[in-house]
């Protein structure tokens, strides 16, 4: 979150705990200037002096964490994130001695989650059956068979187990790690001013204030449509079936299901993020087959002879939220 707010004086920034990250001795150094605090456990606060002059004050840490102490539990309600927010706008004006709005402050980066509580085997078939998930102008990274993701310069979709992230971390609680146990955790980010102001407009908001964008309803719209344009609101059918769906789906045109099966090989051989560059297709021709594949419930498929249920279909373990905003 960020907010024109005007520096105090070095003397003074420094007597706040504030950190300059040029380190000239010499007053006439050009650089713009740049102050940090960024206690342990706690947001990060970031001042910093534009080209045009102006003064910037910007906090950066994860919301679940600041009002739970852990991110591993979730907002469940709009109450719950402006409690949040008020607490925010409170500890950065006691760190910074200034007044600091969030409710009105820009958002920059945004992550909105979704967690469906499971059991540990079927959130590993879920992720199994991911690996396949693709976006076109997106790179997809597999790690550890516990974390899929697709990004770009501006976003990053990520799907992984909970449990598992947690368990690699030095600092965890047994009460967390109990928590996180059966949590498939869905991630949408906005990684920029750019993208958080696409967002907003993608949205019909008028602005990126945190008052707009962090809401209940705005995450909730947030992911469900990238669940629907990943197709993941069609079931994760079997491999084996791909052909009796593609028939149901298109029972009269034999060819098109005739070409779809073999884009189903290369995607499962290459990956679909790959085929454009590789010089099977162009993005318009992969655009339209992915499209096919998943109206057709067939993009993804699992090791298992039955069906996963639609992600969409889900009920999530909390209502969906901004969960880290900076």
């Amino acid at each position: 979150l960020t907010l024109p707010v005007r520096l105090h004086s070095p003397p003074e920034m420094a007597s706040l705990g504030f950190t300059s990250v040029c380190r000239h001795p010499s007053l006439s150094c050009a650089h713009p200037a740049r102050w940090r605090f960024h206690p342990p456990s706690k947001p990060h606060l970031t001042w910093s002096e534009a080209p045009d002059r102006s003064h910037w004050l910007s906090v950066t840490g994860s919301l679940p964490r600041f009002l739970f102490g852990s991110n591993v539990y979730l907002m469940s309600s709009d109450d719950e994130l402006r409690t949040c927010l008020e607490g925010i706008s409170k500890y950065v004006g006691e760190m910074a001695q200034v007044h600091f709005d969030s409710f009105k402050a820009n958002v920059t980066r945004v992550d909105y989650c979704r967690d469906w509580q499971l059991t540990s085997e079927l959130v590993t078939q879920y992720l199994r059956a991911l690996h396949s998930v693709s976006l076109p102008r997106m790179h997809r990274m597999v790690t550890d068979n516990c974390t899929v993701q697709l990004s770009n310069a501006s976003q990053t979709i990520c799907f992984y187990d909970k449990f598992e992230e947690r368990a690699a971390m030095k600092t965890k609680s047994h009460e967390e790690l109990n928590a996180a146990k059966g949590r498939l955790r869905f991630e949408m980010r906005f990684r920029d001013n750019r993208s958080c102001g696409r967002h907003a407009a993608t949205m019909g908001l008028r602005n990126r204030l945190a008052e707009s964008l962090l809401n209940c309803e705005v995450a909730q719209r947030t992911v469900k449509t990238t669940l629907d344009r990943l197709g993941l609101n069609k079931p994760l059918s079997s491999g084996s079936r791909r052909l009796e769906l593609l028939r149901s789906h298109f029972p009269n045109d034999n060819s098109k299901v005739f070409r779809l099966m073999g884009f189903l090989s290369v995607c499962d051989h290459y990956g679909a993020d790959n085929l454009v560059k590789l010089g099977f297709c162009t993005y318009s021709d992969l655009r339209r087959k992915l499209a096919d594949a998943k109206s057709a419930g067939v993009l993804y498929q699992t090791d298992e002879p039955g069906s996963l249920a639609p992600l969409t279909m889900l009920q999530p373990r909390e209502i969906s939220k901004a969960s880290e905003a900076a």
